[in-house]
């Protein structure tokens, strides 16, 4: 689980998150040799193992780096980041009840801020396996929610208004250049991730001609904006 915050968050009057997430039984585990170290948290939930780490806006030129964001608490500072911040929409949790007994609400970048996080930064993954994983999150979202298509053309046509004019066309070289015909690397990355079961009437021919056709149908649709 990836928690997007702020360069710095403000003490709660009990306990720092650090506290708050070892006293439930997660376990930090450093996972660099900096000064600094990029940490995340290892424990269970209702019988699932689960990491949590935190990333947070990388501000200024450089490298990605890790920054303490509160008294025991590092984040993983990353380019465009701040898509996620101020782009979100809170989601009620239905088979969740707080002892309140309200749902618990989360909230979380809207489908179109993760599809531009995604397309601009799996270019920068060292590991190919999560280059594979970011596109298929893509693919996913537009795949499989098509009655959000509308909002999420209408967004991308603000971010071209609210950010940098470079991302959005760093965001079309890297699909593009992923994604130009069915031989392209991007494709057969997404049929790796692949789940079982998922779309029970295609063979992997047809996967990938899907695939194909669902990025082209979208690039085409944010370049004619």
């Amino acid at each position: 689980i990836d928690i997007v915050v702020p360069n710095k968050l403000e003490k709660r009057p009990a306990r720092t998150i650090d506290e708050s997430l070892i006293e439930a039984g997660f376990k930090p585990r450093f996972k660099s040799r900096h000064t600094l170290p990029a940490v995340s948290y290892e424990g269970n939930i209702e019988g699932s193992e689960v990491e949590i780490e935190f990333l947070t806006e990388l501000r200024g030129s450089g490298e990605d780096v890790v920054i303490k964001v509160q008294e025991g608490l590092n984040a993983q500072a990353l380019r465009f980041i701040s898509l996620l911040l101020e782009n979100t929409i809170v989601v009620k949790i239905a088979d969740y009840i707080l002892p309140e007994g309200e749902n618990l609400q989360v909230r979380v970048s809207t489908p179109a801020a993760f599809i531009f996080n995604k397309g601009l930064i799996f270019t920068r993954r060292n590991k190919r396996a999560k280059k594979a994983k970011d596109l298929y999150y893509i693919f996913d979202i537009l795949a499989n929610c098509q009655e959000l298509h509308g909002e999420i053309i209408d967004s991308f046509s603000e971010f071209k208004e609210n950010y940098h004019t470079s991302w959005l066309g760093r965001f079309l070289r890297n699909l593009n250049a992923y994604f130009s015909d069915i031989t392209s690397e991007g494709v057969y990355m997404v049929l790796t991730q692949r789940p079982d079961g998922t779309f029970p009437n295609m063979n992997d021919e047809q996967f990938v001609q899907y695939v194909l056709e669902i990025f082209k149908e979208f690039i085409s649709q944010i370049e004619s904006m």
